[in-house]
């Protein structure tokens, strides 16, 4: 029976050159493009009672850094030999991987990889553990979120109405920002229907204000195995998934932060959403209704940076239509 090795590396070429030589070499490789799919694929391998020899794990992935994705797998499957590759070494990256079972600096040989499997025992398939999912109070299940982006008239006393939306109890945060709106909230409710009325009967009548363009939050529509293994991830890193939407207009304060839209074609949004989630730069990351069906707050230390990153990750995702930055405004010094 041929050993089996699953390899984690966004390169197509790598992924081909390493399966091959590992075959040469008498281990059956199972080729991952990201670490989403790595994590659906190790779950489908221990439902399935399949062993693994090791997991070989690329830092530079296009959604999971592969570091934290280590960091995830010895958390879930603490029994799996990891091998961490890099074509990026450096003493942090040489650290960090001090967690993992090897670490290997691109290019590599097949005998240097092989010599190292060669070490490694297979671990038995962990046994499947169904559980049922952790059912939601009765609170969270009739909570309602939407962000509201309004513009104001030439007449309007910005400081005023932001003060009375800021202590609004329907209100988590209220921020000023630059574009072609003036501010963004994010409002709270037990229905969606009663986060309209307060729109439409509260601040829709507030002096000053022109427009306000609701979008409501929606579930994410990919399966509930990616929304059930984006919470394992967020478990094993210690991440308080509860905690951004209370917190996100409280984040970040010690640089500078950012509304991002985006407009995503739905079909492709399984592979965009965990990698804007997961992005170590993105605070809170949100599906909604309407034509802009994601919602960021993003945060960096110069708006250039949150621009740069905007540019060079974001609008190249494959998927992604169009953008928006919203950059939030300080209105008061602490």
């Amino acid at each position: 029976m041929e050993k089996k090795v699953l390899l984690i590396d966004d390169e197509a070429s790598l992924r081909r050159s390493v399966s091959i030589g590992l075959m040469q070499k008498g281990y059956q490789t199972e080729p991952c493009e990201n670490g989403m799919k790595a994590l659906q694929t190790l779950e489908t391998f221990k439902k399935k009672s399949i062993p693994l020899q090791c997991a070989i794990v690329d830092v530079m992935l296009p959604d999971i850094d592969g570091l934290k994705l280590l960091k995830v797998i010895k958390f879930n499957y603490p029994q799996l030999p990891v091998i961490v590759i890099t074509g990026h070494g450096s003493e942090f990256v040489a650290e960090e991987a001090k967690a993992a079972d090897a670490y290997l600096e691109k290019p590599f040989s097949m005998d240097d990889l092989a010599s190292v499997l060669a070490e490694m025992e297979a671990p038995a398939a962990e046994a499947v553990k169904v559980e049922a999912p952790p059912k939601e109070s009765a609170a969270a299940q009739e909570s309602k979120s939407a962000y509201a982006l309004i513009s104001l008239d030439s007449s309007a006393d910005l400081l005023n109405i932001y003060h009375k939306l800021y202590f609004h109890h329907h209100v988590l945060y209220c921020d000023a920002i630059r574009g072609d709106y003036d501010l963004a909230l994010l409002l709270q409710a037990a229905t969606e229907d009663q986060i309209k009325e307060v729109v439409e009967k509260e601040i829709k009548a507030m002096k000053g204000v022109a427009e306000v363009s609701l979008m409501t939050m929606d579930t994410p529509t990919f399966g509930e195995n990616v929304i059930n293994l984006m919470g394992s991830v967020d478990e094993a890193l210690g991440r308080d998934k509860g905690e951004n939407v209370a917190t996100a207009g409280q984040t970040a304060r010690t640089g500078v932060s950012s509304y991002v839209l985006l407009e995503a074609e739905k079909e492709k949004m399984e592979a965009i959403y965990p990698s804007l989630y997961f992005n170590d730069a993105v605070v809170n990351c949100d599906c909604t209704d309407g034509r802009f069906n994601i919602v960021l707050f993003v945060k960096g230390t110069s708006f250039g940076e949150i621009d740069t990153l905007i540019r060079n990750r974001f609008k190249t995702m494959d998927g992604v239509l169009r953008i928006k930055e919203y950059p939030i405004i300080t209105l008061f010094e602490n």
